[in-house]
């Protein structure tokens, strides 16, 4: 009995072991440890957006696809390090063991440590087709110089116009060229004024008055006299008639019919608006004069060097007319506005011209000496992604690995920012191909929607082939059964809706856009590639009818 049992036990304990080398050894076996093990997608090197699960062509650009390596941990377990990092500041990244910026020993951040959002690993032969260059952060002073153009004018405080308070006509010209020198107190011009002429009579009619009335009792009379004579004299001077003319006529009683306006100050004619015999109004400018022994050098800045430029800033100014000549200047006044198109300020710089060698609207090249702005680490302008709301540095953490990092940018000048925080000297980032690694980062998300979606879909039929022509693999599509399935869901000719039900549960998915492609069964349309939509099959008649399609009616 014992024996009997004991060879029923061998038998029972082979047959066992052949089942399970059956097991291990099947198809369906392979296939499953091949699905979930091996895992490899294939992308193209300049259009990450493609995705597939075999080698191949792009269907873009037809360039060979690459495969996408994975960063998984190795199969002996040790964990690889990253990179190192400060304890205090995670952004303060180090290729290598050391000390931070505050002499604390780094961290080290291991691969398996690190979140997939942070860190994005591209293969070397895509680095190469995207032409990913790298720089090393140094610290360094940027340039305090600003280099602008200037416009030489005139100084606003040392010009005056001449005219006149009264209509009348030029008897004659003293000053009649532009670019005349006058002095204070030479005659301008005459000016024959009927205005000017009543203006006197009225006074020497006040004057016989006063004197007619002089030795009269009443004294409101006598002072009345004194009254007119004041107003007759006040309206003489608001003709801006000299206090000496009106004495001169007071003595000697007899009317001047032209007045005789002077220089209020030395200077050059810039301007002559008349001519002798014309016809003046009064408030007209008839001259204009401006002292030149000092001249305003006005230059444009930009809004971002506000910073560098304070008053008392030397600056150093050349001249078209003179070649190889520096002149010295300092930055007297800072506008207050600012351009709203341009988006520059003006500033001024004072120029002694005693000698006469500048002219008004002359042309200079400036060349500012700003304030010292420090020395910070710098990176250049284009290593920069500018976002609006954040600006964004490409970290190269080695071994084709990248990082974006936020940082926050100061001065700029010469086509570098310094960083005020962020990165540190001896960081690595990318200056070139920032928004392919970018793009790398999307690549990164799309893969894992992708397998995502595979794991969620793997128990539909045919919904891999699907998300194969989402991608736009049109050479797999060809040699899947599922595509030639989905090509056959274009009805043409009487179209037999029941027959088309196969599982018989009265409902049908049909394309919203074309209602002649209709399934059995959930998918896309070929002919547009949207979804069907699940409709019942009256309902699906009724669309038929709607949109003039011929259909099996029973």
């Amino acid at each position: 009995m014992k024996k009997k049992e004991i060879i029923i036990g061998i038998i029972a304990l082979i047959i066992i072991s052949v089942s399970l080398c059956i097991f291990v050894l099947s198809p369906e076996s392979n296939d499953h440890t091949h699905t979930t093990a091996d895992g490899q997608l294939y992308t193209c090197g300049m259009h990450p957006e493609i995705i597939l699960e075999e080698p191949g062509l792009c269907p873009i650009c037809e360039m060979n696809l690459i495969l996408i390596k994975t960063d998984e941990q190795s199969v002996s377990g040790e964990r690889k390090i990253l990179y190192w990092r400060a304890p205090m500041d995670p952004n303060e990244i180090y290729d290598q063991q050391g000390k931070s910026k505050m002499g604390m020993d780094l961290v080290p951040v291991y691969e398996d440590g690190v979140s997939s959002a942070g860190i994005v690993k591209i293969d070397p032969e895509v680095q190469q087709n995207m032409n990913v260059k790298t720089e090393v952060v140094r610290k360094k002073n940027l340039s305090a110089k600003i280099v602008t153009n200037g416009i030489l004018t005139t100084d606003e405080r040392k010009e005056f116009i001449v005219t006149t308070r009264v209509n009348g006509w030029v008897e004659k010209l003293y000053i009649n060229f532009t670019g005349q020198k006058v002095n204070e107190g030479d005659k301008m011009m005459e000016i024959y004024s009927p205005q000017l002429v009543a203006a006197q009579q009225e006074l020497l009619s006040a004057l016989s008055y006063r004197n007619s009335v002089a030795k009269t009792k009443f004294t409101e009379i006598s002072e009345g006299g004194d009254e007119l004579v004041r107003n007759s004299v006040r309206k003489l001077q608001l003709y801006n008639v000299s206090d000496a003319a009106i004495d001169e006529l007071i003595k000697s009683r007899e009317v001047k019919t032209n007045l005789t306006l002077y220089a209020r100050q030395s200077g050059t004619v810039i301007s002559k608006d008349v001519v002798e015999g014309q016809k003046v109004t009064a408030g007209a400018q008839l001259s204009k004069i401006s002292d030149l022994s000092v001249l305003w050098l006005l230059a444009d800045i930009y809004e971002y060097e506000l910073a560098k430029v304070q008053l008392g800033s030397k600056a150093k100014i050349q001249f078209n007319f003179m070649p190889g000549k520096v002149y010295d200047g300092t930055v007297s006044f800072i506008y207050p506005t600012l351009d709203p198109i341009s988006r520059t300020a003006k500033i001024r710089i004072v120029l002694n011209n005693q000698a006469g060698i500048f002219k008004p609207s002359m042309y200079a090249s400036i060349t500012i000496i700003g304030e010292d702005q420090g020395e910070y680490p710098v990176v250049p302008e284009n290593a920069v992604l500018r976002s609006g709301s954040r600006d964004i540095v490409i970290l190269a953490l080695g071994d084709g690995k990248f990082k974006p990092v936020e940082v926050e940018l100061g001065a700029y000048a010469d086509g570098y920012y310094h960083i005020l925080k962020g990165i540190y000297e001896g960081n690595t980032i990318v200056t070139s191909a920032q928004f392919l690694i970018d793009s790398e980062s999307n690549l990164r998300a799309a893969i894992s929607q992708f397998q995502t979606g595979m794991s969620e879909m793997e128990n539909v039929k045919g919904e891999t082939k699907d998300v194969k022509r989402e991608i736009g693999d049109e050479k797999q599509e060809l040699e899947d059964d599922k595509h030639e399935h989905s090509s056959s869901l274009v009805r043409e000719g009487i179209i037999d809706v029941e027959g088309i039900d196969n599982n018989g549960d009265g409902k049908l998915f049909e394309c919203p856009m074309d209602w002649n492609v209709l399934s059995d069964e959930a998918g896309r349309c070929p002919v547009c590639n949207m979804y069907l939509t699940e409709f019942t099959i009256d309902e699906v008649k009724t669309n038929l009818d709607k949109y003039g399609y011929e259909y099996e009616k029973k």
